[in-house]
């Protein structure tokens, strides 16, 4: 049996080659949105939040993206000295509120459990599925919330 991998036309190489990383992300974008008849950029707004103190330095942040109608939480972060205090509630409540007058009707995202899983639950997201075979007990939850 031919090895796909070897050939005299085509060959898998290991490397970090800018240029060649964003042509192979805009050729998947494009048949992504081909395949989903434009509904991939629906609403296609960015919702990028941050906090910050006094100084105007960032303390945290919401990055989410939003495609069929579709809000996905990318980044979200927040200091340690700002967190227990409601800027975390804050700020994905603000995220789900322009997601949904942007038309969206669902949330999803994911985090670990040294990160954030007990929060998401607690503002209303269900986990939906779970990587539970990482090293040292490590869990990766994946959350969902209809908005």
């Amino acid at each position: 049996m031919n090895n796909p991998a070897v050939n005299d036309e085509l060959k898998i190489v290991f490397e970090d080659h800018e240029e060649d990383y964003h042509a192979v992300c805009s050729n998947l974008y494009h048949y992504n949105l081909r395949e989903t008849n434009g509904l991939l950029k629906k609403p296609g707004k960015s919702i990028n939040l941050f906090l910050r103190d006094k100084t105007g330095k960032a303390v945290g942040g919401i990055f989410c993206a939003t495609y069929c109608y579709t809000l996905y939480i990318d980044n979200f972060w927040i200091d340690e000295e700002y967190r227990e205090n409601g800027y975390g509630k804050s700020l994905i409540m603000q995220a789900e509120s322009i997601a949904v007058s942007e038309g969206c009707k669902l949330s999803h995202t994911s985090t670990f459990s040294y990160q954030s899983p007990e929060f998401y639950k607690k503002m209303g997201y269900e986990v939906f599925g779970i990587i539970d075979e990482y090293p040292e007990g490590i869990i990766q939850y994946f959350l969902k919330k209809r908005l």
